[in-house]
């Protein structure tokens, strides 16, 4: 297990089993992307990937934590708020396979030996916004929006139906995300 859990959003992920987390935020290729970017032009990232055995199969958790949303009746902050939580998805699921598939060759010892012995043929992704101390009753119309505006990449990667997921620190927690 790893000892020092990944505090983010006033939420403590883990601990999970010894490489069985990537902290994609923190990571060096990330930085190295980011280095000489100007603020609006940085590649945005999601926290961590997570890779867990559910029913004998491999799933990889993308992970985006939140320690608040606007309300749907804001409607510019909303959908800027969905357009960065899609993108840090994306984002984070393609650099996941650019460094699965050595890209960054000076980084591509990020990965532990469990992602990258991981068959993708089979491999499941869930999609993953938590939000800290959200209110149950404002989960679904948030992940009503983030479904639809996630959509083709669901389509594309041919993804469950259900591996897009708005959880609060409750469901989080009840799914062994967070402590």
């Amino acid at each position: 297990m790893n000892v020092e859990p990944i505090i983010e959003s006033g939420m403590a992920f883990g601990p999970y089993p010894d490489g069985h987390v990537f902290y994609i935020e923190k990571s060096a290729v990330i930085g190295k992307i980011n280095k000489n970017a100007k603020k609006d032009e940085g590649v945005q990232i999601a926290e961590l990937l997570l890779l867990k055995l559910e029913n004998k199969l491999p799933t990889i958790w993308v992970i985006e934590a939140k320690s608040s949303s606007p309300q749907p009746s804001n409607q510019i902050d909303f959908d800027d708020y969905i357009n960065e939580i899609r993108e840090k998805l994306s984002n984070s699921l393609s650099l996941f396979f650019a460094l699965y598939l050595k890209r960054h060759s000076t980084c591509e010892s990020e990965l532990s030996k469990a992602f990258q012995q991981a068959n993708m043929s089979i491999v499941r992704f869930n999609l993953v916004l938590i939000i800290n101390g959200h209110n149950e009753k404002w989960l679904q119309p948030l992940l009503d929006t983030l479904k639809t505006s996630i959509k083709p990449m669901v389509k594309i990667w041919n993804l469950s139906p259900t591996s897009v997921k708005v959880l609060n620190d409750n469901g989080a927690r009840e799914l062994g995300l967070i402590e």
